[in-house]
């Protein structure tokens, strides 16, 4: 009896392992697959806006919807204007700036009428203090909430008798309280991608070709005001 008992607990082991090497598997296969589907959607994210570039410097001008939809393409959001994501591609590294201006937009407003910096806060954000106190504020919201919702955890051996109520206090108090912790460091990351986008083009640089020479103008607008020219044969 006590041989048959030892069988089928050694069986149940067996059993438990191999869900788990299989469960390990499963999640390989399933990272894999989204690694292959990730760098097969860069492939063809490329492939577009190579094809898109080159449609756009043709010498026959683009239709205004399809130059609209193709910009919008790029910045994968169609809430942006051609003028918009143009000007950010105008910029160094401008896949960050496209993903910070799309986080950062409460805060900030493109203004094309304003020369070579085009990004600017908000009147209601334009002042420092403004945007120091909500991300303070966020900050300080963030912190309280994760603690809030992991609570049970933490104060487990002052609060609860029973490893039971602990995971359902935990499961209770992550529902109530990490969705808002979340929105508060979204909130505060939205401030920061902003301030990051706007102080970052002071690494704006756009090229001019003058007439029949093809010389090249570059004009780097640096920190301070004013622009730096420097002419290429």
């Amino acid at each position: 009896m006590l041989e048959l008992l030892g069988a089928s607990v050694d069986f149940e082991s067996l059993i438990k392992v191999a869900s788990f090497v299989l469960g390990l598997g499963s999640a390989a296969k399933v990272i894999h697959e989204i690694s292959t589907g990730r760098r097969s959607h860069m492939r063809d994210e490329y492939k577009f806006a190579k094809e898109f570039m080159e449609a756009l410097a043709a010498p026959d001008a683009m239709h205004p919807f399809l130059r609209e939809k193709g910009f919008q393409a790029i910045a994968g959001d169609n809430q942006l204007s051609a003028d918009e994501v143009e000007y950010l591609l105008s910029l160094q590294r401008p896949d960050q700036a496209l993903r910070n201006y799309v986080l950062g937009k409460r805060y900030i407003d493109h203004l094309p009428h304003m020369g070579n910096l085009q990004v600017k806060f908000r009147a209601k954000y334009e002042g420092s203090w403004s945007r120091n106190w909500r991300k303070t504020f966020y900050l300080l919201a963030y912190t309280l909430l994760v603690f809030l919702a992991f609570s049970p955890l933490l104060l487990s051996k002052f609060l609860f008798q029973s490893f039971t109520e602990v995971l359902t206090a935990f499961g209770l108090t992550l529902l109530v309280f990490g969705p808002y912790a979340w929105f508060s460091l979204v909130a505060v990351t939205r401030i920061y991608r902003a301030e990051k986008l706007v102080r970052n083009q002071s690494k704006h640089t756009q090229s001019i070709v003058l007439g029949s020479s093809n010389n090249v103008i570059e004009r780097t607008s640096p920190a301070k005001p004013g622009l730096a020219t420097r002419v290429k044969p």
